[in-house]
C-alpha cells in the first residue's frame, strides 16, 4: 500500500511519531519527493490488510500528533513562565540551605 503525505501540512516528526506509533505491526519506507512523502506500508503478518481501515488509523494518528505539536508551540512560553515560576525561590538558595 502507498500513501502521499503532504510535508507542508505534516512536519517530519509527526509522521516519525504516526509511524513510531504502528512500527510493531508494519513495516514503512518512507521516500520524500519534493514536498511530498510517499509511504510504502506492509503488514508484517500474513494475515488479510485492511487498507481502508489503515489508512483511517494513520491519518487519525497524524492528525493526533498534528495536534499536539500545535499544542505544545502554542504553549511553550507558558510552560517556561510555570517552570521559572515554580523554581524561582530555589535561585536564592545558598549552600547552608541545601545541607540542612
Amino acid at each position: 500500500m502507498k500513501l502521499s503525505v503532504d510535508r507542508n501540512i505534516y512536519s517530519d516528526s509527526c509522521i516519525s511519531k504516526t509511524i513510531y506509533w504502528l512500527s510493531k505491526d508494519y513495516t514503512f519506507q518512507r521516500n520524500l519527493i519534493t514536498d511530498t512523502e510517499e509511504i510504502i506500508v506492509d503488514a508484517k503478518s500474513c494475515l488479510p490488510f485492511d487498507e481502508s481501515a489503515f489508512r483511517s488509523s494513520f491519518f487519525d494518528k497524524l492528525n493526533d500528533f498534528k495536534l499536539r505539536c500545535i499544542i505544545e508551540e502554542e504553549t511553550k512560553d507558558i510552560r517556561t513562565i510555570l517552570y521559572a515560576k515554580a523554581f524561582a525561590e530555589y535561585d536564592e538558595l545558598t549552600e547552608d540551605d541545601l545541607n540542612e
